[in-house]
């Protein structure tokens, strides 16, 4: 047998040949191995490892995007994973790259494009057929009004779910807690399943088949929201235990707290037909200047420790207690004065008019 190399040349070798001028045009499956980034293109591409009739070709690969201009685009970022050693990090549910359908460029298989992708083998589905005995959190809201045509993606924690009535739910998970299992060789073991740090996600909003929006970080304990009720007219805020509502039918505004503080450097503006104050401990105000008009009607005690200047009638049904000087120039006519019985010598005890210390004030209208 002759084993010199023939020159290609002028020896022309019929299989190599066929091997180069033939165009594979069928679609495959493969996983994403490698990510490329290719200076001369300024792109990232991405090594694919494409089963072929139970081998495994690389072939390097373009991704594709809903967009393809210079302003409207879309860029996404593709998971690879680390080759192993063993046999066992061949098999495909344990690969954690992303699953993918691959088309060969102009049939060459030395170069091809990744048209779409495939759910995971190593994922149980979340969007559950009623027949799964064990449907997931995602397919209870989903499937809220029964099995039927649903959505539902996530990407780096953020899940987005469209129901079958047609409502839309974005949850924040958070970038899952166990992600670096993903960046070991696979050993041929399934992976492990996503797990969240509740205590900082599960905050979501969601439109719901009435028209309404909520907003809320649905956390375990003292929750914060806001609604828009569409069907009720309500706009709810609530914060733990504090509680804003604001209705447009009743056209009213309700809280609901502890305490409640307003500050306004220049000015606080007060405009209504009814103002009505509840305390059952105390009402504590502090101003320089307070002036009201209008009539006063105040019924109970009222200790006053400044002075005090009435220039129209007084009516007092309780108490008054002054420890300040009083001047009373109207409303009083005629006025009986301040009797003093005064004992001891000068006046054989006889009452007179004080005109010096006022011990006891008592004021009303003559007859």
């Amino acid at each position: 047998m002759d084993y010199s190399v023939r020159d290609s040349s002028i020896w022309e070798d019929n299989d190599s040949t066929d091997l180069l001028y033939s165009k594979d045009c069928s679609v495959r499956m493969g996983v994403i191995r490698e990510q490329i980034y290719v200076s001369d293109f300024a792109e990232t591409r991405y090594v694919v490892e494409v089963w072929d009739s139970g081998n495994t070709i690389p072939v390097t690969c373009m991704r594709t995007s809903r967009f393809g201009g210079i302003y409207n685009y879309e860029e996404y970022t593709l998971r690879d994973f680390q080759v192993g050693n063993s046999v066992a990090s061949t098999v495909h549910e344990a690969q954690p790259g992303d699953h993918v359908i691959v088309a060969y460029a102009n049939g060459d298989s030395r170069e091809g494009f990744i048209l779409g992708f495939l759910n995971h083998s190593g994922r149980p589905e979340k969007l559950n057929h009623p027949n799964n005995e064990t449907p997931s959190k995602t397919a209870e809201f989903a499937n809220r009004e029964g099995y039927g045509v649903a959505y539902t993606s996530e990407f780096n924690g953020l899940e987005r779910v469209v129901n079958t009535a047609g409502e839309y739910r974005v949850t924040f998970k958070g970038l899952q807690t166990n992600i670096d299992k993903l960046t070991e060789a696979p050993d041929g073991q399934p992976i492990s399943a996503p797990e969240y740090d509740i205590e900082v996600g599960s905050s979501y909003y969601e439109f719901d088949k009435t028209g309404s929006y909520n907003l809320t970080d649905n956390a375990t304990e003292d929750p914060q929201s806001i609604l828009i009720d569409k069907a009720n007219g309500k706009i709810v805020i609530t914060s733990g235990k504090t509680i804003l509502t604001i209705d447009k039918k009743e056209e009213s505004y309700s809280i609901t707290n502890k305490k409640t503080t307003f500050e306004s450097a220049d000015e606080f503006n007060i405009k209504t037909k009814k103002t009505t104050i509840k305390s059952t401990d105390l009402i504590d105000m502090d101003a320089t200047d307070i002036k009201s008009k209008g009539a006063w009607s105040q019924t109970g005690d009222m200790e006053i420790t400044g002075a005090t200047k009435q220039t129209g009638d007084v009516d007092i049904t309780g108490g008054l207690k002054t420890s300040g000087a009083t001047d009373l120039a109207g409303g009083a006519n005629p006025l009986i004065y301040d009797i003093v019985l005064i004992k001891g010598t000068g006046n054989l005890g006889a009452p007179v008019i004080s005109t010096a210390t006022v011990l006891k004030t008592s004021l009303t209208k003559a007859t």
